[in-house]
């Protein structure tokens, strides 16, 4: 029955895991954010045992290096990432279940599943992308591991050794070196443990003595490069980081403990990246059910099956509650597995005690409609509450990560384009970045340009989408392509933030704008040009597949010395263009020299595709000291990996490597 009930429980525990696994979290947090990126660099091959995240501080690298590989493999978007963390949960209940099921009885293992199945922390734990996420597995695989080397069980039963649980408590206590510093803890307890069984001479045959030692070795010789490079980085280690940032001047240790308590059955974590704020770890009905398993496990110290999880719990209980904000649910993470099992032993030993069948059957009624409870306050919490917070929407980046599922839905049959670019290696992420990091389809056809100063038209202005990742990138647009955006539509719908998605169809005005620069936009060629020089008019042909289609400036032709000419020039792509490539506006008193001059592009040429156009809006500051007369204006291209210009051509013959586009008159101060 205990079985059935945990095949049960796991199921539904996998539901809750993935129900809304696309909206729930509603995006992705700092340190979510900070740990993919890490992911990301070992991915590109820089394996280290500590990750240095600036400021002297660092970050254990196993979780990061298995997530790159896992994700590698599943792709690498953010249900990629939150599947690999489902699956380490999902696989921490079943080894509760396992574990208290081998120390205090299947009542016991189903009981503790059951918690840990419904528990809000938990199931938030089970979706982050964060190292912690190990941690539940790590603190139950060692506790079993242990259980069974030295044969603790309920019953006693026994077994000869094997060495498979010997090896396992070896990896595990190596490995877990590389996923948390709070893995130092972990080792201590498992030494006390394994010194507690050899004092009281329970430790049994040679053989297991044996594999013991064994086990100990395997886990000095994996652990060996976190000990070398710990000596090497002794800043970075874990061991400078087992209690965090904690300060005992700022949170004095009787505080931190009494807000770690209260926040298991009272106050709850105030940090809406974790919880919904205020809302307890566990329900006080639960937190008794506990306590009565801890008096237990207190009461029957000497026996092993209950001083495995008392020492457990004592030494992880210092990282759990001494910690800089307290009550912090991330600090209690590695508890959650010993809470479940003081939860299963206090069921047990609660129903054990009741004299009759009668009382039995309401004990076990009583626990349903615990449990039921507990289901409906968690559904509520988690799928109404909590997304709908705004400080939740806030610090998971809620506005990308809604966009990010709406492009993921239809990035791939309406053009796109983003009106912000990612950033270039090594800064700060942009709302850009973050919006594809939050991006399933990785591989999606995206344009970008910033939409201050450059504007792309898809495919000759047939219907596409505009995305504005930054809420006050709409308002920053230049009033002059604000024209052309004010043409579409402003989507408002309940799945998509305000100001963030334009819907726009304007071939037709397009066409006949750049059908009118044949008239209004006259262009001469450079004297210097081979062949006699003349007038021309738009289309034409430069080099690096790009057309030139026209231009526009300011009605006046007056300018002062210090003011600001402003050029709009439309372009046209037709093939693949040069990715440095960069266009140039000079201001020339004679056709020699340079009086001033803008070399700009406002717009990811790399990811243009063919009858692109662009709108490069470029503005020339006037020095102060500029002379007063007339000045030619020339524009042109040129590719700013090796500063080569592109030709203008003309029926396939070279005219040059630039076009004068008027003349202003300048005033002196």
């Amino acid at each position: 029955m205990s079985y059935a009930l945990a095949v049960l429980l796991l199921l539904l525990a996998a539901f809750l895991r993935l129900r809304d696994l696309t909206r729930l979290p509603p995006g992705l947090h700092q340190d979510e954010i900070t740990d993919i990126r890490i992911a990301a660099t070992a991915r590109q091959g820089l394996i280290e045992v500590f990750y240095d995240l600036g400021g002297g501080e660092g970050r254990e690298s196993l979780y990061h290096i298995v997530l790159a590989a896992v994700t590698s493999v599943t792709g690498q978007g953010l249900v990629s990432y939150q599947l690999f963390s489902i699956w380490v949960n999902l696989l921490a209940l079943a080894l509760v279940y396992a574990l208290a099921t081998r120390l205090f009885g299947p009542l016991a293992g189903v009981a503790a599943l059951a918690l840990l199945t419904v528990n809000l922390w938990m199931i938030v734990l089970g979706r982050e992308i964060a190292r912690e996420s190990f941690l539940p597995l790590l603190v139950t695989g060692t506790l079993l591991a242990l259980a069974r080397i030295f044969s603790v069980y309920h019953r006693d039963v026994p077994r000869q050794p094997s060495t498979t649980p010997f090896v396992m408590l070896g990896l595990l206590l190596g490995l877990g070196f590389y996923v948390h510093p709070a893995h130092f803890m972990i080792v201590l307890a498992s030494m006390i443990f394994i010194l507690f069984m050899l004092v009281t001479r329970r430790a049994g045959s040679r053989r297991r003595l044996g594999y013991l030692g064994f086990a100990l070795l395997l886990m000095m010789i994996v652990a060996m490069p976190y000990l070398i490079s710990s000596l090497r980085l002794p800043d970075l280690s874990g061991a400078v980081r087992v209690f965090g940032d904690y300060n005992v001047i700022r949170n004095p240790p009787f505080k931190a403990l009494g807000e770690s308590l209260s926040g298991v059955l009272f106050a709850g974590d105030d940090n809406p990246a974790r919880n919904v704020p205020g809302r307890p770890l566990i329900d006080l009905v639960s937190g008794v059910l506990v306590l009565i398993g801890v008096l237990v496990t207190a009461q029957n110290a000497r026996r092993r099956r209950y001083i495995l999880p008392l020492i457990f719990t004592l030494a992880l209980a210092p990282v759990a509650f001494f910690t800089l904000h307290s009550p912090n649910f991330l600090a209690l993470t590695g508890l959650l597995p010993l809470l479940a099992l003081f939860f299963g032993l206090g069921v047990s030993t609660l129903y054990r005690s009741l004299p009759t069948t009668v009382a039995r059957r309401g004990l076990a009624v009583g626990l349903v409609a615990l449990f039921g409870f507990n289901l409906l306050w968690m559904g509520r919490d988690l799928y109404q509450t909590w997304p709908n917070l705004a400080s939740v929407a806030e610090v998971y980046h809620t506005r990308l990560s809604r966009l990010a599922q709406h492009l993921d839905r239809t990035a791939d049959t309406i053009p796109t384009l983003v009106c912000d670019a990612p950033s270039p290696a090594g800064r700060a992420l942009s709302s850009t970045d973050l919006l594809l990091l939050m991006m399933n389809r990785k591989q999606a056809p995206l344009r970008y340009a910033d939409c201050g100063t450059g504007l792309v038209l898809l495919n000759g202005g047939e219907g596409q989408q505009i995305i504005f990742p930054d809420p006050k990138m709409l308002s920053g647009v230049h009033p002059y392509l604000r024209r052309w955006i004010d043409q579409g539509t402003i989507l408002t719908r309940a799945d998509l933030p305000p100001d963030s998605v334009v819907e726009l169809d304007i071939e037709r005005p397009l066409a006949d704008k750049i059908g009118s620069f044949i008239t209004s936009a006259p262009v001469s060629y450079a004297p210097e040009a081979p062949g006699r020089p003349g007038m021309a008019a738009p289309p034409i042909r430069f080099g690096g597949n790009i057309t030139f289609l026209g231009y526009e400036r300011e009605p006046t032709e007056a300018y002062a010395a210090g003011g600001i000419l402003t050029v709009v020039t439309y372009w046209r792509v037709d093939g693949p263009v040069p990715p440095n490539l960069r266009l140039f506006t000079h201001v020339l008193p004679d056709p020699a020299s340079i009086a001033a001059q803008t070399d700009t592009i406002s717009v990811n040429v790399g990811a243009l595709d063919n009858r692109d156009i662009f709108i490069q809006v470029t503005f020339v500051p006037l020095p102060a000291s500029m002379p007063g007369g007339v000045y030619n204006v020339s524009i042109g291209a040129y590719d700013a990996s090796n500063s080569i210009r592109m030709s203008v051509l003309d029926n396939e013959h070279e005219r040059g490597t630039r076009l004068f586009v008027g003349q202003i008159t300048v005033t002196s101060r």
